[in-house]
């Protein structure tokens, strides 16, 4: 966009209007805000914008006076007019002085430095910018949501106004004048990276972290002193960025309010080499505002002590696993880690179940998966990050196919009389397995949740009695790895029985 030849035939009110909506834009995009400028216009509004007025004193105060007395300041992002020095001058003046504002986000957001987006990112824009007609009824619908009046709306409210201003005398209306000029001028100084060291100091405040070397994502704990209440009102952040990055670019922020104690930030996922820097003013990220940095490295070495040990490293289905971890550090007690099982190969965050982590030594008890196949037992560090550099230890183990586990069923005989006692011996059993493994009597063919009576198997190799049901018919003797899984994968073994009203000879 260009302004050469660009024309807006829209005068600009005066300064003594009560209701008039400041534009704030690069004149490199003025053939659209131009275009828009008229639209808003056609629809009654009072505007101002600096259409002949020349870049010196007499404009400098002008536009302090404007903004002082403006019902809403809207400003046309762009690529150009975040880079301008005298937009961004306008932005600081109208948020340090409480004015309304409506961004308009012509190029996206993503085209502010850090300094604007931090004062504008609790401000609602304008997104859809799609044809300057929906631009101008957008804006025209925010003006009249805040009240702003239309020109033919405000003559009678003009006279009051302007009689409360001529009474201010001509000294009164040199100071506050005076005041308005002074302060845009600091601000326009300020992002010209104009302010010494010297007077950035003046609001200095101090800060330390308690290590050198952080495990990813274990929280930095930052102690502050000496935070003033001029340090909060001036938006003071604390951030982490990446060693050698530009002011401005972090991972991670904090404003400083006046609560803070201290602050906690997370030391980032990948490990290398950062910095914690602490700024005066969050809406200017530079030499000139920066108070102080402290170096720092982060290392998946870091962990401690943590350490994570399983019994074994073949299982039956639905077997017992014995998980212990010992050593957990503190802060990751507070955070909330966790023990997860989980495929083989799963990504960070997938798992089939999962144990938080109480006490610094602590022993659990999973449940084998009822499916063959290969598997993981995995520490991480906390339960907000779930990532491969916050699993601190993992384990792998197998769950074996049931025909690894010959679960053998041998009855006395395979014909009853009703109420018979039916002795099986059983061999082969897993039975550390969940809630126990089981013999159970079922009607033949029907469901396997459907049991007429069962009996806990407590060693691998044993004798159970069980009692034949007292009607006659076909029924089966059922072994189950686990008797809180009666499903065909917890099916390990069946053999077919009769009851009979007279027992054959």
């Amino acid at each position: 966009m260009s302004e050469q030849g660009t024309v807006c035939g829209v005068i600009p009110c005066g300064l003594d209007d009560e209701s008039f909506v400041f534009i704030s834009y690069a004149h490199h995009d003025s053939d659209v805000v131009f275009s828009i400028i008229e639209g808003i216009d056609t629809n009654g509004y009072a505007l101002w914008y600096d259409k002949g007025i020349s870049i010196s004193s007499t404009w400098t105060d002008e536009i302090a006076t404007a903004i002082l007395n403006c019902a809403v300041f809207v400003i046309f992002i762009t690529k150009e007019s975040a880079e301008s020095m005298y937009v961004r001058s306008e932005i600081e003046f109208a948020l340090n002085n409480r004015t309304k504002v409506i961004p308009v986000y012509l190029d996206g957001m993503g085209v502010l430095p850090p300094g604007l987006a931090l004062g504008l990112n609790s401000t609602q824009g304008i997104m859809d910018v799609s044809s300057p007609e929906s631009v101008t009824r957008q804006i025209c619908a925010a003006l009249e949501s805040n009240g702003v009046a239309k020109k033919s709306d405000v003559k009678s409210a003009n006279i009051k106004y302007k009689r409360h201003r001529k009474s201010l005398g001509r000294s009164g209306k040199f100071l506050r004048l005076a005041a308005a000029v002074i302060a845009l001028i600091a601000v326009g100084f300020a992002l010209s990276g104009f302010i010494s060291r010297s007077d950035a100091k003046r609001e200095n405040y101090g800060f330390e972290i308690g290590k050198t070397i952080y495990a990813p994502a274990e929280p930095i704990m930052i102690v502050l002193s000496d935070v003033t209440q001029k340090t909060i009102e001036r938006g003071a952040i604390i951030g982490v960025a990446r060693a050698g990055d530009k002011h401005g670019e972090y991972v991670s922020y904090e404003f400083i309010d006046s609560d803070s104690l201290g602050i906690k930030l997370r030391a980032p996922m990948e490990e290398g080499d950062y910095v914690v820097r602490g700024y005066g003013s969050g809406s200017e990220l530079s030499e000139s505002t920066l108070v102080g940095s402290v170096p720092f490295s982060v290392s998946g070495d870091s962990f401690g002590e943590f350490g994570l040990t399983i019994d074994r490293r073949e299982y039956a289905p639905s077997e017992n696993i014995l998980v212990n971890v010992m050593g957990v550090p503190k802060y990751m007690l507070e955070d909330g880690a966790e023990v997860i099982l989980s495929k083989a190969g799963e990504k960070p965050g997938e798992y089939i179940i999962y144990m938080v982590i109480s006490t610094r030594d602590e022993q659990f008890e999973f449940r084998a998966p009822t499916d063959a196949g290969e598997y993981e037992i995995r520490a991480y560090s906390n339960n907000d990050v779930y990532a491969e550099s916050t699993i601190v230890a993992r384990e792998k183990f197998s769950v074996l196919e049931k025909e690894a586990y010959p679960f053998v069923i041998e009855p006395d005989k395979l014909n009853y009389a009703p109420g018979d006692q039916i002795v099986a011996r059983v061999s082969g059993v897993a039975y550390n397995i969940g809630g126990g493994a089981i013999l159970a009597l079922s009607a033949a063919g029907g469901g396997l949740g459907e049991i007429i009576s069962s009996e806990r198997i407590y060693e691998r190799d044993a004798a159970v009695i069980l009692k034949a049901p007292e009607e006659a018919g076909e029924y089966e003797i059922r072994g189950y790895w686990d008797r809180n899984i009666l499903t065909e994968s917890g099916l390990a073994s069946v053999i077919p029985f009769k009851v009979e009203d007279s027992e054959p000879e």
